[in-house]
């Protein structure tokens, strides 16, 4: 990062304990992390490294036992792997919800609805239900209804690992695009290498037992990009060499 570049989130010393005596698990211990202003970070790590926990921190959702997350007052959306749609409302209501919450005008929730089914490429989806979506047209409005709330960090938790490769693949063209035009900051949690070589600025790589940043991996590759491109697989390939080495020190270390 540059010098004098605005940091959008900010994590000191955030340890997560669960538990008390001798069922106490430390789920994160001493993490730090600063994502700049605008930039895509993706926390990628094996299951049980404290990938979500410490985005549900960042969400506001958790307290870290120990440690402070500063946004600088910045509004947060949330996107999980479940798009968590209200089953009773149409699409149009589902929005409309966050709106309210938003503190947007009333007289200006039809305009607005309409302009993030534009930008999520659902037009005309107003009056569908969740039931009648498939998972991935599930998932943009459930991405479209994050960006009702004029957030300016977007959290996504494994959004896409439901779904099949080639929705996945468009759902990345389509958060790379929003990402840049709505210019939001965005951490993103996954397991998959080429999710996180595909998307982010950033790879942050955990480590699990107790969950720790292990290293930081700049992905330097021109966008648009593009999942079956060549440097992505290669890229994937050092990530996942990353993990399985992190992976032999964390249970070397719980064996010794």
């Amino acid at each position: 990062m540059s010098a004098g570049t605005e940091m959008a989130i900010r994590a000191r010393g955030v340890t997560k304990l669960f538990g008390r005596g001798t069922d106490q698990v430390v789920a994160l211990d001493g993490v730090d992390l600063e994502v700049a202003e605008g930039e895509f970070v993706c926390l990628l790590g094996r299951s049980g490294c404290g990938k979500s926990t410490l985005l549900s921190m960042i969400a506001g959702l958790t307290r870290p036992s120990e440690g402070e997350i500063d946004m600088g007052g910045r509004r947060v959306g949330m996107m999980f792997q479940d798009s968590n749609l209200f089953p009773w409302l149409t699409v149009e209501g589902n929005i409309h919800l966050a709106l309210r919450l938003s503190g947007a005008p009333k007289d200006q929730w039809a305009d607005r609805t309409a302009e993030l089914l534009d930008m999520v490429h659902l037009p005309g989806m107003q009056l569908r239900r969740p039931h009648e979506l498939s998972g991935g047209m599930r998932q943009r409005v459930a991405l479209a209804r994050s960006l009702a709330q004029d957030c300016q960090i977007l959290l996504m938790d494994e959004p896409f690992a439901a779904l099949d490769a080639i929705t996945r693949d468009a759902l990345h063209d389509q958060i790379e695009r929003v990402w840049a035009e709505r210019r939001l900051t965005i951490v993103f949690v996954t397991h998959n290498v080429r999710e996180a070589a595909r998307l982010g600025d950033r790879v942050v790589v955990m480590q699990p037992s107790p969950g720790r940043i292990a290293e930081e991996v700049r992905v330097t590759l021109a966008r648009p990009r593009k999942m079956d491109d060549p440097l992505i697989a290669t890229r994937a390939a050092a990530l996942h060499d990353k993990l399985d080495k992190y992976h032999v020190i964390a249970e070397q270390g719980r064996t010794s």
